[in-house]
């Protein structure tokens, strides 16, 4: 048998939004989940799969966390945030890590 070679690469980040209404695209990381923290002084809101329009936001308070499922890539994530802030990130393959 061979080593054991872990097939879900996970990576962290952080980013600035803008005090604006503009959407920010997440940092672009081949992912099947993000799990997202709200560390900014305001709400952000969230958007996926291209679903921009008002009535597909996912609110997200200060000091909140989501995971978002079913994506191929963090970038399809956007946010945008009225009082601006740092959102920190991390995207995986799956929740769990799978023996083998």
């Amino acid at each position: 048998m061979g080593e054991y070679q872990n097939l879900n690469q996970c990576k962290s980040f952080n980013q600035t939004l803008p005090a604006s209404e503009v959407l920010t695209a997440l940092n672009s990381q081949i992912c099947s989940e993000c799990i997202i923290i709200n560390r900014s002084v305001g709400d952000i809101v969230l958007f996926d799969n291209d679903n921009i329009a008002a009535e597909n936001g996912f609110l997200l308070s200060s000091a909140e966390s989501v995971t978002m499922r079913g994506i191929t890539n963090s970038n399809q994530i956007s946010a945008t945030s009225l009082s601006g802030g740092i959102i920190y990130y991390r995207s995986q393959y799956y929740s769990n890590n799978p023996s083998r």
